[in-house]
């Protein structure tokens, strides 16, 4: 029995699959909050997509708006960063026919779009998140987050390498 829990972004478009080519159907997604990953939780996902009957599989394509909890890296609050994914992708039915590595359509008729979500919010991530533009960070001697109040560490902005050198200016 698997621990994993089951994707709540699984979609059947059996239906599509015996369906003339152009077929469309649009999706409305409102989750307050959705379980993507061990890694990726998204609050709230909204948005729509059209799914569209291709000779190759079903298309899919819209936008879907969210905010995804991360960490700023100055001063390691969580935040809640909007993202914005537009999703553009082709599903290959039958599945023999995808190149290695494409989605494709379960044998089932059922699609999941965890994966394609997961992907597409890590890669709305920046690569170093900062809360705010005026973040000051962490104290590097107490760690005391700055944006709070100030701390009591002494500051020595001379780097000890240089000590020799500040000794002759006071001579």
């Amino acid at each position: 029995m698997s621990n994993q829990r089951a994707s709540r972004l699984r979609f059947n478009f059996g239906f599509m699959l015996e369906a003339t080519l152009g077929t469309f159907r649009e999706i409305e997604l409102g989750y307050p909050t959705i379980w993507v990953s061990d890694d990726v939780t998204l609050t709230p996902l909204e948005g729509k997509f059209g799914a569209t009957r291709t000779s190759e599989g079903i298309y899919l394509s819209g936008t879907l708006t969210s905010n995804i909890p991360i960490e700023c890296v100055r001063c390691l609050d969580e935040i809640n960063l909007p993202i914005i994914l537009k999703i553009d992708d082709l599903f290959y039915y039958p599945p023999l026919t995808a190149p290695a590595g494409e989605y494709i359509v379960g044998e089932d008729g059922f699609v999941d779009l965890a994966p394609l979500v997961r992907e597409l919010s890590l890669l709305e991530v920046p690569m170093q998140p900062i809360c705010k533009p005026e973040c000051q960070g962490l104290c590097v001697q107490c760690g005391q987050n700055l944006n709070e109040g100030i701390c009591d560490c002494q500051r020595d902005d001379i780097d000890p390498r240089f000590a020799a050198l500040k000794q002759l200016l006071k001579d």
